[in-house]
């Protein structure tokens, strides 16, 4: 009796903990499509390219973040040229575009881990008596923690955005490798000010699916209380 009291103590915790951080990675993945670029590009304060025309510039971020989540190989992004011929990205680029993809695979497989224990945690909790009603309050203080995260993260971020900018790529990449100059394919694609709206982007909908989450807990609550009510 105490083990199973200690798994669902587990469990909870488990639930709780993780819930924000699988959040937090789904919430990265709709971003690195084309509808998002199209939303992107589409702001005023993002600055144009001075080297890529607007459709020009739309196609070849497409074709950065189609490399990202598919099997191709770096090579994809090698054998792209511009008019004259020249290839747009340079080794540097290329380098780190690999590392990137590295990095990428590995908060996929994260987030799979992740979301194995949020639904096998819940799965637990809501198959034992002790625990079925509880387990929509658990969902509920998990669907609070990103936000609260999440908002002081922004305030962070939005005071000391080049501080934060520059940590993160200390913190997963090697040197300064990530370091290009603005003629660069990958800054005319992506200026600063992009991933500051990415980041933007990223809390909204990170706060926006734990709302969810956490408006879908509590009618699940009041309905179990109602039932529990109910002569």
């Amino acid at each position: 009796m105490k083990a199973k009291t200690l798994l669902l103590r587990a469990c909870a915790i488990i639930l709780i903990v993780t819930m924000p951080l699988f959040l937090a990675l789904t919430a990265l993945f709709p971003l690195i499509s084309s509808p998002f670029l199209r939303l992107q590009y589409a702001r005023p304060d993002i600055s144009p390219s001075t080297r890529f025309a607007p459709q020009e510039r739309q196609r070849l971020a497409e074709a950065a973040a189609h490399y990202l989540v598919s099997g191709e190989g770096i090579d994809y992004l090698a054998n792209l040229t511009d008019l004259q011929g020249s290839p747009l990205f340079n080794d540097r680029e290329l380098d780190h575009m690999v590392d990137v993809k590295v990095l990428l695979r590995r908060a996929v497989a994260l987030d799979a881990v992740l979301g194995l224990l949020v639904v096998t945690s819940l799965g637990i909790l809501v198959s034992q008596r002790e625990t079925r009603d509880r387990t929509p309050s658990y969902l509920i203080v998990a669907s609070l923690v990103a936000p609260a995260l999440s908002i002081a993260a922004l305030v962070l971020v939005t005071l000391q955005f080049r501080w934060f900018f520059v940590e993160f790529h200390h913190l997963f990449f090697v040197g300064e490798t990530w370091l290009f100059p603005r003629s660069d394919t990958l800054i005319q694609l992506f200026p600063e000010m992009f991933w500051f709206a990415a980041f933007e982007s990223w809390i909204l909908l990170l706060m926006a699916m734990s709302a969810a989450i956490g408006v879908g807990a509590y009618l699940w609550r009041r309905k179990r209380r109602t039932a529990v009510a109910s002569p």
